[in-house]
């Protein structure tokens, strides 16, 4: 499990049945999803998906003429 970008360990999660620190728990999932889309957004958009985006945009141009 992740936490704040590193590795949980049984130790930062307490003891079983107890309750989770909840505010860490989102920092830790915000913080990863950050990250997850952050390299997502820096991924150049393939040239296909480029062109089909194209096609659409001036679909969409000719139908509101």
């Amino acid at each position: 499990m992740l936490k704040n970008g590193r590795q949980c360990r049984e130790s930062d999660v307490g003891p079983p049945g107890a309750r989770p620190d909840l505010k860490s728990l989102r920092t830790g999932i915000g913080a990863a999803i950050r990250t997850i889309h952050a390299d997502v957004l820096r991924e150049e958009v393939p040239e296909k998906m480029a062109e089909l985006l194209r096609q659409l945009d001036q679909q969409k141009g000719a139908g509101s003429a």
